[in-house]
């Protein structure tokens, strides 16, 4: 049951929403796109002492970087995006793993996140961060993302933003990532009460932002047409991004591998030795899918 307060935010989102639609969506787009963090930037993004950020130039402000070589490399690097309020330091663990096989890894903090600078991020922002890291560390050998950072690796592989080319990796690993950026923006519509008029116009600020629909941003579909090895890694008891996601995914080809784990949720699957495992055997070239197809097909 909403509270009085929400029923009256809603019902004068709902007036002003098909009045004046678009400058709704505009105030909408700048919630929806806010990050949840302290005013100010987190000094080093909590990453452990001495360890000292590199900033790299955006469109949008610095991202903050960090560059882990592998005492013994093997030639291959590998760029670790995290997710929606999240920063680098939760993929530190799964970092060290890459290092100890000998794979070089670079961290990104996202705007607004961490060390780096900004109040707000989106997808935009997000193709903008990976971009900076390529051309100052890249190429890349593959792109590891978290959640919305999952989302974000994907896309910068495409090149599905303006004026940025895509950075294709030669693997890509989504960890609890979701694969329908349709149903995230029509969700956060209904939760603030938006109506048909408004919600259109906010679903239009990604052809604004991106040059593209946002119909066009299901992973599911975009894997179909990625030619390269990937991985999903889910947990079946992720409630934040539900598993029926990675499922939908893993439809894309045979060239999408699914690792399934159960009883981790959606942010302790970043620490399971597991899938640190599995995500250094795929970046390695061993990867193997470990659903049957048939299985996949029946459950998504």
């Amino acid at each position: 049951m909403l509270h009085a307060r929400d029923r009256i935010a809603k019902s004068l989102i709902a007036y002003c929403g098909t009045r004046w639609p678009n400058a709704t969506a505009d105030y909408a787009f700048r919630i929806f796109s806010r990050t949840a963090r302290p005013r100010g930037r987190v000094l080093a993004g909590g990453m452990p002492e001495g360890m000292e950020p590199l900033m790299l130039q955006t469109p949008s402000g610095l991202v903050a970087t960090w560059h882990l070589p592998a005492e013994h490399p093997d030639g291959r690097k590998a760029l670790l995006v995290h997710g929606w309020n999240s920063r680098s330091l939760h993929l530190l663990a799964l970092a060290k793993s890459l290092n100890e096989q000998g794979i070089d890894a670079v961290l990104v903090d996202l705007p607004g996140h961490g060390a780096s600078t900004g109040r707000h991020l989106h997808l935009g922002k997000g193709i903008a961060a990976v971009d900076a890291a390529w051309r100052h560390y890249g190429p890349f050998d593959t792109f590891i993302g978290h959640s919305f950072g999952g989302a974000v690796a994907l896309n910068a592989a495409l090149g599905s933003a303006m004026c940025i080319p895509a950075r294709r990796p030669d693997t890509l690993v989504m960890i609890a990532a979701p694969n329908s950026m349709p149903a995230f923006f029509r969700w956060f519509g209904r939760r603030a009460g938006l109506p048909q008029a408004a919600q259109a116009a906010l679903e239009r600020k990604v052809l604004t932002i991106l040059g593209q629909s946002l119909d066009l941003f299901v992973a599911s579909d975009q894997l179909k047409d990625y030619d390269r090895p990937v991985l999903v890694v889910h947990d079946m008891d992720d409630t934040d991004v539900l598993y029926a996601d990675a499922l939908r995914m893993a439809r894309a080809g045979r060239h999408v591998a699914l690792h399934t784990t159960s009883g981790l949720g959606h942010r302790r699957v970043l620490k399971d030795p597991g899938v640190h495992a599995a995500v250094c055997d795929h970046v390695r070239g061993a990867a193997r899918p470990d659903q049957p197809l048939a299985l996949v097909e029946d459950c998504a």
